[in-house]
């Protein structure tokens, strides 16, 4: 999955008055991968991983990540 803007998920984070490492906890990933996304050094992240950040922000599928694939994206879309 690939990360749509920076910005914009450190624009979602401060909205939502969340740190780096309370987004982490909230999502069940560790303090590293979240860091990562924010830093820039990783533009990418798992299926999993964009889920998770999402649900946190409660924003819809593909918000925050745009799919690599229309397979990734009809397992993104999914809910559950």
């Amino acid at each position: 999955m690939q990360l749509r803007s920076r910005q914009t998920l450190i624009d979602f984070l401060d909205a939502a008055g969340l740190s780096e490492r309370q987004l982490a906890r909230a999502a069940g990933l560790g303090h590293a991968t979240v860091n990562h996304l924010f830093t820039g050094r990783r533009t990418t992240c798992s299926l999993g991983t964009a889920r998770a950040i999402e649900r946190v922000f409660d924003c819809g599928p593909g918000v925050l990540f745009a799919p690599d694939t229309d397979a990734d994206w009809m397992q993104f879309s999914r809910t559950g």
